[in-house]
């Protein structure tokens, strides 16, 4: 099937965007042959487990459960495909790294398979990588940053949970999180989802990553 690119007029009309996107669940996946056709953009999440990813789904899409939420790191072991806006892009939420309540042979399995989806899914645009703000920076998150880049991957980095900071400090993190993930200026957004803020944020940051073309895999 013939791969679909985003239409300009989308996504100039996405970077203005200011209300949530229309979102279903398509389906979900244990391994890449699993998922859809590769004939439409697509936009993985990434983040440790408990970051936030189901929340801002639910936060992007405006719904309460759309993506379901667990207070249990680890309990998302799929890959949960989303529609947006009648399929023009498919957002793909991942399992989050570092879960510490499965087997380790789980664990094992999850790193080769994230590391096939990333090398071999030709339609992938752009990561949303979600970190808590109020969490330091590890060198596992350093060198995954790094190996998304080297892979021809944009990230946006999406700093969840920042109700508690005040703008100022929130200032100083992202000129931190720069620095430390070596990601370029303007691709770092703070978001809240119980004081709903950052959304036209998150859909200009969208917007970035689908202008991006499909790599030549």
């Amino acid at each position: 099937m013939n791969y679909k690119p985003v239409e300009d007029t989308f996504i100039h009309q996405l970077m203005l965007r200011k209300i949530p996107l229309r979102m279903e669940f398509a389906t979900s996946a244990s391994k890449i042959e699993e998922l859809p056709s590769p004939d439409v953009p697509e936009i993985a999440i990434v983040g440790r487990s408990n970051v936030g990813k189901s929340s801002l789904l639910n936060f992007i899409a405006g719904q309460k459960q759309l993506a379901r939420v667990s207070s249990t790191p680890g309990r998302t072991q799929l890959m949960n495909v989303f529609s947006v806006e009648r399929d023009t892009f498919r957002v793909i939420d991942l399992p989050g790294y570092g879960f510490a309540v499965s087997p380790r042979e789980t664990q094992a399995h999850w790193a080769g398979a994230m590391r096939t989806f990333f090398e071999k899914r030709s339609p992938l645009v752009g990561i949303l990588f979600l970190m808590d703000v109020r969490r330091e920076v590890t060198e596992e998150d350093i060198n995954l940053v790094q190996w998304f880049l080297a892979h021809e991957l944009n990230v946006l980095l999406i700093l969840t949970k920042c109700d508690k900071f005040t703008k100022a400090q929130l200032g100083v993190v992202i000129r931190q999180r720069n620095e430390q993930l070596g990601l370029p200026t303007g691709m770092v957004v703070t978001t809240s989802t119980i004081q709903k803020t950052g959304l036209p944020e998150v859909m200009s940051g969208l917007a970035g990553l689908l202008q991006n073309e499909p790599r030549d895999l």
